[in-house]
């Protein structure tokens, strides 16, 4: 069972025309690199521009809803919060994926691209749920 193991990830890196193989991998770790670098970046914007003027946006947000109760700020704050650790997430699974992915295929592991790819899984599961909640939230405000 073990020398199976042994035997597929030599197998993996010992074929010929995995040489392409190796610089496909290696380009699409640089880009998921790049795209969380730049996520990161904007979320740093976001995170900047709220500590200057959230407080002025989360309350014209509230003004703006059609449903208003007591305590709407606080909610907004929280799901403000909840929303962008989510989305930090998501791009931290997009760059784990990419140090994963760039560290297999320099070290000739199948372990570490397994992993890579069990990340890159994930942030499409959450890529996933978050577009079938846009589309429920589209649908709702369609049909209203």
């Amino acid at each position: 069972m073990i020398q199976d193991e042994e035997t597929q990830q030599e197998h993996i890196f010992n074929n010929g025309p995995l040489e392409g193989s190796e610089s496909a991998l290696l380009q699409i770790s640089k880009w998921t690199r790049q795209i969380a670098v730049i996520g990161f970046a904007i979320g740093s914007f976001i995170v900047m521009v709220m500590l200057f003027s959230g407080a002025q946006i989360l309350k014209t947000i509230a003004a703006a809803l059609p449903v208003t109760f007591t305590g709407m700020y606080p909610v907004l704050v929280v799901s403000f919060f909840i929303l962008f650790f989510l989305a930090a997430l998501v791009l931290f699974y997009l760059y784990k994926a990419s140090q994963l992915l760039f560290q297999g295929v320099q070290q000739k592991d199948s372990a570490l691209l397994s992993q890579a790819f069990v990340y890159i899984k994930n942030f499409f599961i959450v890529v996933i749920v978050f577009a079938a909640l846009q589309l429920v939230v589209n649908l709702s405000n369609l049909l209203s």
